[in-house]
């Protein structure tokens, strides 16, 4: 394979990812438009008809970790995360540069460590068939995995901003973070 073709090969990967990462975002704040749904069903099922639902703090619960994870390696890869740069605006240009990349490595590796740690306690939570204690009881892995999800994904783009620096051009060779 030629350098032009892994080029090539990365630039799709990179559009592919970021694809993915575009529809969690939307499924993301989805489920969180759906949670106001089945909050204003519960109020209204409780108060004003008197029959409290049994499924609607389940339901809601799921789908704030669901919007959480789907939503968070978009978020990164926009800039959308909280950003605390006193120190390197205070530096010169790159010496500011170095070490907002260096944090960018540092996101990276929690995340990745992360999500290490929960892909390991995906399997966990297969193989012994472990279930939520609620009232609508699920497998928690179809839980956890989006947890992973969310912090993979998240390690990616931190990891191509420490690579490629916080302003790269967003063109498919570079991200931003």
């Amino acid at each position: 394979m030629s350098g032009n073709d892994s080029t090539r090969a990365g630039r799709r990967a990179a559009r592919v990812h970021d694809a993915i990462s575009f529809i969690g975002f939307a499924c993301g704040a989805g489920a969180l438009g759906l949670i106001v749904v089945i909050y204003a069903y519960e109020v209204t099922m409780r108060y004003f008809f008197i029959a409290p639902t049994t499924w609607a703090s389940d339901l809601v619960t799921f789908l704030l970790l669901l919007s959480v994870f789907l939503v968070i390696p978009w978020l990164t890869k926009e800039g959308g995360h909280v950003a605390v740069t006193l120190v390197p605006d205070l530096l010169p240009r790159r010496a500011g540069t170095a070490l907002l990349r260096l944090g960018f490595f540092a996101g990276a590796v929690a995340c990745f460590w992360s999500g290490w740690i929960s892909l390991q306690e995906n399997f966990v939570l297969y193989d012994r068939g472990t279930s939520t204690l609620t009232t609508i009881r699920i497998p928690k892995w179809t839980l956890a995995v989006f947890i992973t999800y969310g912090l993979v994904n998240s390690g990616v783009y931190f990891l191509l901003a420490a690579v490629f620096g916080p302003n790269a051009a967003d063109d498919g060779e570079a991200r931003h973070a």
